[in-house]
């Protein structure tokens, strides 16, 4: 049996105003019973929302050395050009990282822009996972349909669906290019009250597009990401075991090449 997986957490400075290391990070997953995650370096400096242009990578490396229940996801500014692209090759060859996360909202670029090419083609040339943020403006599912429509054969998470506003476009792009999957990170954005968190939009991906092509994501460790609320917010839409199952792991098993 594949392991449960979570696709998206951070390796922040600190969470709640306490140190932040990867047995915090593992002990919110164990409360969720997710086996492995998939662990990307802090945006932001730790007390402000100071973003990180170039952010640290290699403290995620040394963090999640030699941790079975842990992948390293470089997050790459391509305004960096080349020094971006040699980065990320490294930290895959060397580290054993098996994905890249493109932020284009805090680093200033359009993620359809010509600047990403050359980071998606070393994503293609290294066989990783490609993880985008999805929102309005510079990083519209559009855009990020645009980009991965260039690289079909780069398994691409659109994290957050699009959400708030363009949901419907994300599952579109879903539809139109079989290399994006989208990511239930959505449910984070639920924060007075977790019972309600039954988003459509997920329901609605599941149903267009089937569950093969939903992954599950946390966004920890930030309030309210937590992986168990986020499970469970998942687990309320009653989609049965089976489709739960493909959310839940065999579906991040595959793109990341684990097996159970």
């Amino acid at each position: 049996m594949p392991p449960t997986i979570d696709f998206e957490a951070y390796l922040n400075e600190e969470a709640d105003g306490k140190p932040f290391d990867v047995p915090a990070l593992l002990q919110m997953e164990d409360e969720a019973g997710v086996e492995v995650v998939v662990v990307m370096p802090a945006n932001h400096q730790a007390g402000t929302r100071q973003v990180y242009l170039h952010p640290d990578n290699y403290r995620v490396a040394r963090a999640v050395k030699g941790n079975p229940r842990c992948i390293g996801c470089a997050t790459i500014n391509p305004t960096f050009g080349q020094a971006a692209v040699d980065e990320l090759e490294k930290l895959v060859r060397d580290e054993g990282f098996k994905g890249v996360k493109l932020m284009a909202m805090l680093h200033k670029y359009d993620v359809d822009d010509l600047i990403v090419d050359p980071v998606m083609r070393k994503a293609r040339e290294l066989g990783i996972v490609a993880s985008i943020h999805s929102g309005p403006g510079n990083c519209h599912p559009n855009r990020i349909g645009r980009l991965a429509a260039r690289f079909p054969d780069v398994p691409v998470v659109m994290d957050h669906m699009g959400y708030p506003d363009a949901t419907e476009d994300a599952i579109r792009v879903a539809e139109e290019c079989p290399n994006v999957v989208l990511g239930t990170t959505v449910l984070r954005f639920f924060r007075e009250d977790p019972s309600q968190a039954y988003p459509e939009a997920v329901a609605q991906a599941v149903k267009r597009l089937g569950p093969e092509r939903v992954v599950f994501g946390s966004n920890a460790p930030e309030y309210p990401h937590s992986p168990l609320w986020t499970r469970q917010a998942v687990e309320r839409l009653k989609l049965g075991a089976a489709a739960e199952q493909m959310i839940l792991s065999t579906n991040l098993a595959r793109l990341y090449g684990l097996t159970g």
